[in-house]
C-alpha cells in the first residue's frame, strides 16, 4: 500500500487521549505531521479503519489541544491518524 502524505512526519514524544464515544486510550506518539500523526498501538485499543475520533494532545495539567481525526491505517503494534483539519506541528490551541 503506497502512502499518501501532504506533508512530511517528524519524529514527536507525547502522549495524546484518544476517545471514541465512551472509551479512551492513553497512548504515545510516534510522529506527527501537518494532515495527522502515528502512535504506539495503547494496549486493549480496538480501533478499526475509518473510525473518528477525537484526539486530546497535553503535555501537563492545564488546557489541552483537542483534534477531530479519523484512523487511517493499522500497522502492526502502531496506529495512523488524519486529521479532520491540518494542525501545527505539534498541534496547539486555536
Amino acid at each position: 500500500m503506497s502512502e499518501h502524505r501532504f506533508a512530511p512526519r517528524v519524529p514527536f514524544a507525547a502522549r495524546v487521549m484518544v476517545i471514541r464515544g465512551d472509551d479512551a486510550w492513553l497512548g504515545e506518539v510516534v510522529d506527527l505531521s501537518e494532515g495527522g500523526c502515528g502512535l504506539f498501538r495503547p494496549e486493549g485499543c480496538v480501533l478499526d479503519v475509518a473510525e473518528v475520533v477525537q484526539l486530546v494532545f497535553f503535555e501537563e495539567p492545564g488546557p489541552a489541544v483537542l483534534v477531530g481525526a479519523r484512523v487511517a491505517r493499522l500497522q502492526g503494534g502502531t496506529l495512523g491518524f488524519e486529521y479532520h483539519e491540518p494542525q501545527q506541528v505539534p498541534p496547539v490551541r486555536r
